[in-house]
């Protein structure tokens, strides 16, 4: 194991992250403050890797808490702290005994109950849809199917901001082929609900399956050697992150889910309508997630229904 002073090691990191500059920006500066925190710990002028226990991210939370960072800041330099050390300890910088899962466990123990990871999608999401619709179809058919197939998925996450698991068992029935709008899908604790397809979802999943003139029920397939059967999660998975890596972002599935919500969040949809769409059974769940992006909407609600006294007065005169 080669122990490398923590700027090198940074340095690599940073350089090998292939992120959008807004990523790169976010994560530079979290690895400043844990850098920071690292060397006021450490009684060398000059720390290395060796330096970082399991017990790392639990300091540098209380750290951060006594520094008075806001819960947003702390949950962002967080998430860079354990990329960083998840990036370690793949290219055998850290011990082999060292534990990701254990230093998360002990972090976790101490975070506030009832403070929950803020989603941080990133802003440049949606160029994994204009990745796959500005790509040229092929004249190899099967080629060309995986295209389109990859246009429909993307444009059915970005839609619906539904589940993986969720996108992958929908049939062909449950979407008409691309006429529906409307889709229920069966979800969490195998409850119900509508997920909702966009003109250019519909406009995709049509495409694709009028390529395909097949009649195997599942909406997506595999066009290998198991032609026909459901395409799996992971091939899911797989087309986002094909995407992602051309594209220099770090977008996963799930990522549409939070994207979504923030955006209709920021234009101001309420938080039920926010529960109803994204399948949460309690509106808490919805609130500790994204309550922060609602705040200017709520302002802007405040001042529109706060009369001033002289107002109010006259509006209880008969």
């Amino acid at each position: 194991m080669v122990d490398l002073l923590l700027d090198e090691a940074t340095e690599k990191f940073l350089r090998g992250l292939g992120a959008s500059p807004h990523t790169y920006k976010t994560y530079s500066t979290g690895l400043k403050a844990f850098l920071e925190f690292l060397a006021e710990k450490s009684d060398s002028p000059n720390p290395t890797v060796s330096s970082i226990g399991e017990e790392a991210l639990e300091e540098f939370f209380l750290w951060l808490d006594k520094k008075g960072f806001s819960r947003f800041t702390e949950q962002t330099y967080l998430a860079a702290a354990t990329a960083f050390l998840r990036y370690l300890f793949r290219h055998h910088f850290l011990p082999e005994d060292f534990s990701i899962e254990r230093a998360k466990e002990k972090l976790r123990a101490i975070i506030p109950r009832g403070s929950y990871p803020i989603p941080m999608p990133d802003p440049d999401l949606p160029q994994i849809v204009i990745f796959y619709d500005q790509q040229p179809l092929p004249q190899d058919r099967l080629e060309r199917l995986r295209l389109l197939r990859s246009r429909a998925i993307v444009h059915t996450l970005y839609a619906s901001a539904g589940r993986i698991a969720e996108i992958a068992s929908l049939n062909r029935k449950d979407v008409a082929d691309g006429r529906r709008r409307e889709v229920v899908v069966t979800g969490k604790g195998q409850k119900q609900r509508f997920i909702f397809l966009t003109p250019e979802a519909q406009e995709a999943i049509r495409a694709y399956i009028e390529e395909r003139q097949d009649d195997y029920e599942p909406l997506f397939i595999s066009h290998g050697r198991d032609y026909g059967s459901r395409l799996s999660t992971v091939s899911i998975w797989a087309t986002v992150k094909k995407a992602a890596k051309a594209l220099g972002l770090h977008v996963t599935p799930h990522d549409f889910r939070h994207y979504r919500a923030t955006q209709m969040l920021e234009e101001g949809a309420p938080l039920e309508a926010i529960q109803d769409i994204l399948g949460h059974a309690d509106i808490s769940t919805t609130k500790r997630v994204y309550a922060h992006y609602s705040k200017p909407h709520i302002r802007e609600i405040f001042d529109r229904t706060t009369l001033p006294p002289e107002e109010a007065i006259k509006k209880r005169r008969p």
